[in-house]
């Protein structure tokens, strides 16, 4: 495929709209873009927009505004012109054939930031923060895809790579001097700057469990016992009649998921079958599902029948989930039918036993979700500490305490984002890939240099992690790879 070619495609959504935008990229875009003009746009500026109407053969296609980016002063670094059109199928179709017809071809799925990333107006861990920027659905993906836009993580990258970069040239150094027995890399000096590296590198590595859970939605899960009130939660929840509530036990067989925003976070709700006794084998592997998914969770919302629950019953359940999941939240559903406060204090009080004396999500230092597995599921790391909890009260069919215990949700999961403001936070799977490569040859570097390992391998090893690092941004690049990246872009983009 040619680079300096000119591109052309429909850069807003397909359908009717107010306005469409087509754009068109590439060493002849003027000229081509000219031959469907009566007035000539020479002596238009760089970075200005005009009024033109376009014309093929058939006559008047469109008035339209024309913005203009020459030379290399664009966003794929190659001359190029954005065509604002009134937001008719016909009249964007028939102005693309146009286009076409003059010179231009279709522009492949990301070929437009492919470009911008081979003349060097993006890295390629910049340009595939453009997807995500498209993609996100709340603040924190967002941010986190703007941060990585504006060069943080890549700088982060870098600054890695040349502090290996110079260990590297030094010992290398040393091989022209073999004969001289010359050390110009002290291994005390390569030891603690592996390890400075590489407690750098599993930091980012590591925060992929967070990015990637947060990115998708983060998982709760609604468990309890049959008839607590979870399904009318849920419905309360997301606005709508979706999951079926009644008053037979065991209507929910199996998990029931939707999406919600609490506060700046996306959720993903997930309604289960109560936990019991299974009377039936398709009830048990509902209970059994239950109890997968709360292991998956970023979180477990247990929703009990405060009226109804004895003490002894929610001892059980509490530990039964806290050895499945940390961060179990509590909510003592149909609060208005308990009779005074005597009950409600009771069931906090054993919820404080259990779960290991009264805590707060507000005062965990630290949001744990370890990884992810293939189907984006959160999965809790073993030996977490003890179990995150809260304990809150609601009426599930009363909307302004449904509003409140929302409001108490998304003020836990907004104070544990703020954590994460201006920290780097990898949210995409190559990245993180590369990163665990880059650790394991840091580990045979650091193996390597304890037990004596002569420096063309301890060289080796280097140039491994400084090559996984250069994949991240694309200093080291491979068309297979690069194909793949930008195939998943929309066409426009």
């Amino acid at each position: 495929m040619e680079w300096n070619d000119t591109i052309v495609a429909l850069a807003t959504p397909a359908g009717a709209g107010a306005i469409g935008v087509i754009r068109v990229s590439g060493d002849a875009t003027f000229d081509i873009v000219s031959k469907l003009l009566k007035t000539p746009i020479d002596a238009v500026r760089s970075h200005s927009v005009c009024l033109r109407e376009l014309h093929d053969q058939e006559g008047l296609i469109d008035e339209a505004l024309l913005t203009l980016f020459r030379g290399a002063k664009s966003y794929t670094g190659q001359p190029t012109i954005e065509i604002a059109i009134h937001g008719s199928d016909y009249i964007s179709q028939r102005l693309l054939k146009a286009l076409l017809e003059s010179g231009a071809r279709m522009a492949e799925p990301g070929e437009f930031t492919q470009r911008a990333f081979l003349n060097g107006k993006l890295d390629l861990a910049q340009a595939e923060a453009v997807a995500d920027i498209i993609a996100s659905e709340h603040k924190f993906a967002h941010s986190q895809a703007m941060n990585q836009l504006r060069g943080g993580f890549s700088n982060d990258i870098r600054d890695l790579r040349e502090k290996l970069l110079h260990f590297t040239a030094l010992i290398e150094l040393e091989l022209d001097f073999g004969e001289e027995d010359v050390e110009f890399a002290s291994r005390a000096d390569l030891t603690r700057l592996v390890t400075d590296i590489q407690s750098r590198v599993n930091e980012l590595r590591d925060s992929f469990s967070l990015g990637n859970a947060l990115k998708k939605g983060f998982a709760l899960v609604l468990a309890g016992r049959p008839n607590a009130g979870k399904s009318t939660l849920f419905n309360a929840f997301l606005n709508e009649d979706k999951a079926i509530v009644s008053d037979i036990a065991g209507t929910t067989r199996d998990a029931i998921e939707d999406f919600v925003h609490f506060g700046d976070l996306k959720v993903r709700l997930v309604d289960t079958a109560g936990i019991r006794e299974a009377t039936d084998v398709i009830e048990r592997e509902g209970i059994h599902r239950t109890f997968r998914h709360v292991e998956a969770s970023g979180a477990t919302l247990y929703v009990m029948d405060a009226a109804s629950i004895s003490l002894e019953e929610l001892r059980t359940d509490l530990e039964l989930l806290s050895s499945k999941t940390k961060r179990l939240w509590l909510v003592a559903n149909k609060a208005d039918l308990v009779s005074g406060d005597g009950k409600l204090a009771d069931l906090k009080q054993v919820a404080e036993e259990v779960l290991g004396g009264e805590s707060s999500a507000r005062e965990v230092a630290e949001m744990r979700v370890s990884s992810v597995n293939d189907s984006g599921v959160e999965v809790q790391p073993e030996g977490s500490g003890k179990v995150e909890f809260v304990f809150e009260t609601v009426v599930a069919k009363d909307r302004e305490s449904v509003r409140k215990l929302v409001g108490v949700l998304s003020g836990i999961f907004q104070e544990q984002l703020s954590q994460f403001q201006g920290q780097t936070v990898v949210t995409n799977a190559r990245h993180a890939q590369a990163l665990e490569i880059c650790s394991e040859e840091l580990t045979l570097i650091l193996n390597g240099i304890s037990q004596g390992l002569t420096g063309d391998l301890l060289s080796f090893h280097l140039r491994s992690g400084i090559a996984a690092l250069a994949a991240i941004t694309g200093e080291i690049d491979n068309e297979e790879v690069l194909g793949h990246i930008f195939s998943k872009f929309c066409i426009g983009k």
